[in-house]
């Protein structure tokens, strides 16, 4: 494909057109030359917002979180083994058979 040069935008009329890399960029339909632009404003930059929340929130303090009981003692499981302990009739050797 043939280079063409720089595509631009006429800033006085919007027309479309390649320079055909020349010196001096001229609109084909109005004649006005691109370097001749004026600067483009720049975009005014938002100030940024900084939002303040009201925490309100305040934890439920739960009665019965002091007195934590095991799994056992909640499911009504008296006499749980430790772990590790020998159930009774059955000896530590009889586990690994």
């Amino acid at each position: 494909m043939a280079n063409l040069g720089k595509k631009w935008t006429c800033f006085s009329c919007s027309a479309k057109f390649y320079d055909f890399t020349k010196a001096e960029a001229l609109c084909p339909k109005c004649g006005a030359n691109q370097k001749e632009a004026p600067a483009k404003p720049k975009a005014v930059k938002k100030e940024k917002v900084v939002l303040q929340i009201e925490d309100d929130f305040v934890p439920e303090v739960d009665a019965d979180a002091a007195g934590e009981d095991t799994l056992e003692e909640s499911l009504g499981i008296s006499g749980a083994r430790a772990e590790g302990v020998d159930p009774g009739d059955l000896q530590m050797d009889d586990y690994d058979e």
